[in-house]
Order: structure tokens, then C-alpha cells, then sequence
């Protein structure tokens, strides 16, 4: 399971612009109702990697300390949770990747490396 490979634009790129528009609205970023998927992309890739801080004080008790699991976690190595309410958010803002075992019914959580550093304290 790696996506070492990925950014967190070409995450971004993955969804529809409705979804696009959710993340706009949630994290406040600047942006025309009536601009393009390409642009909300390139808006919202910005903002996050320009405000790292402002995003994460946006982020509950709760996803905060999974994001520091994800910083602790060396990279392609999975935060493995139960299937909760959780990390909703994190998903919401595609800042995770989320794949599901059904036998254990646990989710296996993964963030894109660029992100993981970004996250990371000074």
C-alpha cells in the first residue's frame, strides 16, 4: 500500500467540483463561485501548502492527533483505525486516503508524504 507516488493535487483532481467546492467553503479559501475545476485545484493545492497552521487549527482534538500519528508514522505505513466519525474531515478535505478491510472492519488511513512533512513540526 504506498501512494508515495501521489501529491495532494492529483488527489484533488480525483473528485468532482462539487466536492471541490465543499473544501472551498470549509477551509475559506479566497475563490469565484463561477471558477473552473483546474483553478479551484491550483487555489485550494496553494492554500493548503501555503497555511499549513490555519488548516490544522480548522482540524478537531481528535484529527489532530491522527494527523500526529501520520507524522510519527514513517511513510507507506498506514494508520490503522476503526471505522468511526473520526477522521470524516481529513477525508472531506481529501488530506487522507482511506481504504477498508472489511474483516477487521478497521480503515486503513494513509497521507500523501508531501502533506505527512508539511504537517510535521519545525
Amino acid at each position: 500500500m504506498s501512494i508515495t507516488s501521489f501529491i495532494y493535487r492529483s488527489n484533488l483532481g480525483l473528485v468532482y467540483k462539487e466536492s471541490l467546492s465543499r473544501i472551498v467553503a470549509f477551509l475559506g479559501v479566497p475563490i469565484s463561485e463561477s471558477a473552473g475545476k483546474p483553478t479551484m485545484i491550483e487555489k485550494i493545492d496553494s492554500y493548503v501548502k501555503s497555511n499549513p497552521i490555519e488548516v490544522l487549527e480548522k482540524l478537531c482534538v481528535k484529527e489532530l492527533e491522527l494527523v500526529r500519528e501520520f507524522v510519527k508514522a514513517s511513510p507507506d505505513i498506514p494508520v490503522v483505525k476503526a471505522s468511526r466519525r473520526t477522521y470524516d474531515t481529513l477525508k472531506m478535505l481529501l488530506l487522507v486516503s482511506v481504504c477498508y478491510d472489511k474483516k477487521t472492519r478497521k480503515g486503513n488511513l494513509l497521507m500523501v508524504d508531501e502533506l505527512r512533512e508539511l504537517f510535521a513540526p519545525p
